[in-house]
């Protein structure tokens, strides 16, 4: 009887351990929240707020970079490889925007994607993403400083700046 107890419990750990590496931290519950989130930090002139909306570098090597196919031959790139490109080039974008579009006193209007969505095992990818902010005049502008957005189940973050 302890056995089969101990073994239950095993079991229950292991499936809550597995349920709770699929939700994100500090994910979105919708491509709205998220682009409020970001002219928030934009409006701030926040860029340490900018990075904190995107994926994790646990979960991009942790369950995105094997979805890739640079990280499988013939490229075989390493995934801290791409995570370091991917990280220092948003990193460069999202000070680059906060420099160009900081202050600005914008109010979020939509996020749109011309391109179409790209899904791989566990996510999507949102991808030719637009941010349409309307500035205190009313005249509405497009952004084009977000990379694509990853979709997991139900709640979204960003993957990526545009570097320029």
């Amino acid at each position: 009887m302890m056995k089969r107890c101990m073994v239950g419990l095993i079991a229950l750990q292991l499936i809550v351990g597995c349920r709770a590496a699929n939700v994100w931290e500090d994910g979105y519950a919708s491509v709205d929240a998220l682009g409020e989130a970001v002219v928030d930090a934009l409006n701030r002139a926040d860029a340490d707020a900018l990075r904190r909306l995107r994926v994790t570098q646990d979960e991009f090597v942790g369950w995105m970079w094997n979805e890739f196919p640079a990280s499988r031959p013939p490229q075989n790139f390493p995934a801290d490889f791409g995570w370091s490109n991917l990280n220092k080039n948003s990193a460069v974008g999202a000070e680059r925007w906060v420099k160009a579009f900081g202050n600005g006193n914008w109010t979020y209007v939509e996020m749109r994607f011309k391109d179409p969505t790209k899904s791989y095992k566990g996510f999507k990818l949102l991808r030719g993403t637009t941010l349409v902010v309307r500035a205190t005049d009313g005249t509405p502008r497009e952004l084009n400083i977000l990379g694509s957005v990853v979709q997991r189940g139900n709640r979204v973050k960003l993957l990526s700046y545009q570097e320029d």
